[in-house]
């Protein structure tokens, strides 16, 4: 079976369609899982990510964020042993800047989370190699990004009762963020800490829409669509500001029927099928809604103020 097919179909039958006046169809696909669901997928993330643009704008900047903050952040506090849980842990570059950025008051168990064990497995080897003294453990969990119960509470044992949990990468920022923060909040503990990397606005909330319109967004989501059953030929990718987001999609070109264990997906030339979605806050939203969740939020912003970083005390 295919399961990549399997969990898109269901997107489309759960998320179902809306339909303009002009009688076009826009289905919801996205899932920020499923963006890295193979190793194809992944290694694409991974080109993704290291696309000169993005990575001086995007990655650097949280990187340069977490090196000058993290120990801040941890400052006071008793010594403790404690789970590091990297969400959508990557490669394990942040984490692996982080941990050095923190510094050794904290004995931790590195636990890198993702769907894809290839980036689990990049993840281990690139903190491995640092040889920290501080990481005394290492325990792997290969789960989706919206996983969080099992994961968040799971992990925890008697000599790692307390959690930090990274989510860097605007990961957050592809979900509805109150019902992600409120079901993170509810799996962590009394002690336990989380740090946010998400991008914010600080002029129009919507701008820049070339950016998402760019080539690398379509090398990368229409593995996604091939995955369904479509040829490069039969969709052309496009990027929108609606909804209150940035929205990537494909525009078919073709009529289309799309099978699945005994069911079938009609779609018509000029239908739509939204692949990712982004969604953008200003900092003074994303410290308020992150203070609706947790106990002490503390927030740092790079210099042009489209950055955040975020600690969370439960």
């Amino acid at each position: 079976m295919n399961e990549i097919k399997d969990r898109l179909f269901k997107e489309l039958v759960k998320k179902g369609y809306s339909q303009s006046q002009k009688g076009v169809k826009c289905w919801d696909a996205a899932n920020r899982s499923l963006m890295y669901a193979n190793e194809e997928l992944a290694k694409k993330f991974l080109e993704f990510r290291d696309f000169p643009r993005y990575r001086k704008i995007v990655v650097d900047t949280e990187i340069a964020l977490i090196k000058d903050n993290a120990a801040k952040f941890f400052d006071d506090g008793e010594e403790l042993n404690f789970n590091l849980i990297d969400l959508g842990c990557g490669d394990g570059l942040k984490a692996k800047v982080f941990i050095g950025a923190l510094g050794e008051k904290y004995n931790l168990r590195y636990c890198p989370v993702h769907i894809n064990k290839f980036l689990i497995d990049k993840a281990l080897q690139n903190v491995k190699e640092q040889k920290f003294n501080n990481i005394s453990e290492y325990m792997p969990f290969i789960a989706d990004l919206e996983s969080l119960d099992d994961v968040v509470g799971g992990i925890r044992n008697d000599d790692y009762k307390n959690n930090i949990v990274l989510l860097f990468g605007s990961i957050l920022a592809s979900f509805d963020i109150h019902s992600y923060l409120f079901n993170l909040s509810q799996a962590m503990m009394p002690g336990d800490f989380l740090v946010i990397g998400n991008g914010i606005r600080a002029e129009e909330r919507f701008s820049h829409l070339e950016l998402y319109k760019h080539s690398i967004f379509d090398e990368w989501l229409f593995l996604l669509m091939r995955e369904l059953g479509f040829e490069r030929d039969e969709v052309e990718y496009d990027a929108r500001f609606a909804n209150g987001r940035v929205e990537g999609f494909y525009r078919i070109k073709v009529e289309k029927s799309i099978q699945h264990e005994g069911k079938k997906i009609e779609f018509k030339a000029g239908d739509e099928i939204v692949m990712s979605v982004l969604y953008k806050y200003y900092a003074s939203e994303l410290n308020d809604y992150c203070k609706m969740y947790f106990r002490d939020v503390e927030m740092v912003t790079d210099t042009e103020k489209e950055y955040a970083l975020l600690f969370c005390r439960k």
